[in-house]
């Protein structure tokens, strides 16, 4: 651990536990922290049901969109501006900022009906909501041992999953009373959350103190230049935005596909259902056996499936192939996410942590945002463009992770190298 972590309660005996026992060790605040990272997924309307708010009030389905692309710009910002702020202010200040705001920016929109003040609202809310992401994630990282981060964070991603699940079925039901209380409940679960951290999680702000002791030292300053500084990370944050460009396509295109196959509906309601179910019930239960590969061998071949499962889709044998090809990609999710997640925060030097979580959360998000645009333009000219262009950016994220990852310290440290007890349960 980096001098300039906080210091963290020492696991009892082998660091290289199950899920079960790294949950029970982990310390009060991170546990708080995952619980609160789930309930505010599970009350996040405003992306679900912006197209169909802005559309009811009398405006035109372009004009939704609109709407819903601000909101995906103020994503991008939030999310490099999360990294910044986490490291002068820290990251309980920031993440109890960006729920508080986030509470008034979304219980606000039920109550704005203009469409510039809607494109103003939603981009000022994309923007906040995501502050918390590249805080969370940092938080996660200072109070959690490296060889636990990898369960941590698939514990963090279960919540998020089932937050997402559960978040549709919520909504559609409180959208019974109007989407003023759609939106007004999602702000509750966001201050709830502000209140929560101000109380539960530890203050300070380590990232700037670092930034501090190392300008001190050797005379350098972090910010996102000195991220651009690292070729090596840069291969990763490519790969990073190749991967979401792919991933982003069975939302965008796929169903588009098994329309035009002339398949109903509930099939692509099925193939999501299963990507989901898959995701919640395998990746928590199978990250202590992916996480005794080496992180670059996990993150490289958990890639390479995403993009040769979303490629499958493409090829027309039969409904079976798009469960199998459903099947291919969820494992490479499974495989790669958990590790990808908490690989910024193990690579980057500790006055860093919440800049290279920033940067990759950003190149995230900017896949996912400029996909679906990408992939319907290729689809509108020919189809198949699309699923060769998974295959290809599969292939290509696959070798900038094999080249770009580097081996986390408790990868190389003797008591890793030493040959661990089998994680062979769950305890």
């Amino acid at each position: 651990m980096s001098e300039d972590q906080p210091p963290v309660a020492a696991p009892r005996g082998d660091e290289r536990a199950g899920v079960l026992r790294t949950l029970r060790e982990l310390p009060p605040p991170v546990l708080a922290l995952l619980c609160g990272i789930a309930v505010n997924r599970m009350g996040s309307f405003v992306s679900l049901f912006l197209v169909l708010y802005v559309t009811g009030l009398g405006y035109r389905p372009a004009e939704a969109g609109g709407a819903l692309t601000a909101f995906g710009l103020g994503s991008i910002a939030g999310v490099v501006t999360g990294g910044a702020a986490t490291d002068r202010f820290g990251a309980r200040n920031v993440i109890v900022a960006s729920m508080a705001l986030s509470g008034v920016g979304v219980g606000a929109v039920g109550f704005v009906t203009g469409y510039l003040p809607l494109l103003g609202i939603s981009l000022a809310i994309g923007a906040v909501t995501q502050l918390y992401r590249p805080a969370s994630t940092t938080m996660l990282s200072e109070l959690t041992p490296p060889r636990r981060l990898v369960i941590t964070t698939a514990a963090s991603r279960l919540g998020l999953n089932v937050g997402a699940t559960l978040a549709p079925l919520l909504g559609v039901w409180l959208a019974g009373f109007g989407y003023r209380a759609v939106f007004l409940a999602d702000a509750i679960t966001s201050v709830v959350f502000a209140v929560a951290a101000m109380f539960v999680l530890p203050g300070g702000r380590p990232g700037r103190e670092a930034a501090e002791a190392v300008r001190h030292e050797d005379g350098t300053r972090g910010g996102y230049r000195a991220v651009l500084r690292d070729r090596r990370y840069l291969l990763v944050l490519a790969a990073m935005f190749a991967t979401a460009l792919a991933e982003v396509q069975y939302q965008a295109v796929l169903p588009l596909e098994i329309r035009d196959r002339g398949l109903p509906t509930a099939v692509y309601g099925a193939v999501v259902a299963l990507n989901g179910a898959l995701v919640i019930l395998l990746e928590l239960p199978l990250t202590p056996y992916v996480q005794r590969l080496p992180m670059r061998t996990a993150i490289s071949v958990g890639t390479l499936l995403i993009g040769g499962g979303l490629a499958l889709a493409g090829v027309s044998a039969g409904v079976w192939l798009l469960f199998a090809s459903a099947l291919i990609w969820t494992m490479g999710e499974i495989v790669s996410a958990p590790s990808s997640n908490a690989y910024p925060a193990l690579a980057a030097p500790g006055h860093l942590r919440s800049r290279y979580i920033g940067a990759f959360a950003a190149c995230h998000t900017i896949g996912y945002a400029v996909g679906p645009a990408v992939g319907t333009a290729l689809f509108q000219y020919d189809g198949a463009l699309v699923w060769l262009m998974c295959a290809g950016l599969g292939v290509a994220g696959f070798f900038g992770m094999w080249f770009g990852v580097r081996a986390p310290a408790h990868e190389t440290a003797p008591a890793a190298r030493a040959t661990p007890r089998p994680a062979t349960d769950l305890n």
